[in-house]
């Protein structure tokens, strides 16, 4: 009777070892396979904001991926011109989904780089549902070509893509750290 027990828990555990989100564990950045995935593969994630405003010229091209979250959404425009710039805060990210006993997924750094903005066009229905998605507040992982500073922000132009996430999956205060090599701290454990 002990042995089937026993057999039993190790099955259980075994199990559930390999479902991500029950057992604490993490995993590279997981991009939406369907439209997100083949432009992650392609960006370049150690291009950052202050080597752009430092030296623009060798960045103008490159695909990169930043991570920050959304202080603005404005419209400009109207018909099939009409278009939205979403403004971002730039924060380090390190690309780690954290799948513990905590619901946030991803533990961005208070510590950034300064603002960027993405543009996408709106001319059409589609496109204005795609953008409704997006609200202030939200993680904003884009994808474009760092083409042009203007006043406070970096213009990701073209915008290649963008993927938002609501606030009760990620947070910003649990670890700070910087570009990575840089030190990491802890600023409070994660509750579980």
């Amino acid at each position: 009777m002990h042995l089937i027990k026993f057999a039993l828990i190790c099955f259980i555990a075994v199990a559930l070892g390999g479902c991500f989100g029950l057992v604490p564990g993490s995993r590279e950045y997981q991009p939406l396979l369907q439209w997100e995935a083949g432009f992650y593969q392609q960006a370049r994630r150690d291009v950052f904001p202050k080597q752009v405003r430092e030296q623009p010229t060798p960045f103008r091209d490159a695909l990169v991926a930043w991570a920050g979250v959304i202080t603005a959404i404005e419209y400009k425009g109207d018909g099939a011109s009409k278009a939205v710039r979403i403004t971002a805060r730039h924060h380090y990210f390190d690309w780690i989904e954290d799948a513990g006993a905590q619901r946030e997924r991803f533990f961005l750094s208070p510590r950034g780089e300064g603002k960027f903005a993405v543009f996408w066009g709106v001319g059409n229905l589609s496109d204005q549902k795609f953008i409704d998605q997006f609200s202030v507040g939200d993680m904003l992982v884009a994808y474009g070509s760092p083409s042009f500073i203007e006043q406070d922000f970096i213009g990701l132009n073209p915008t290649k893509n963008i993927r938002g996430i609501k606030p009760n999956w990620f947070r910003m205060d649990i670890l700070d750290y910087g570009r990575p090599g840089e030190p990491v701290k802890t600023l409070k454990k994660v509750p579980f």
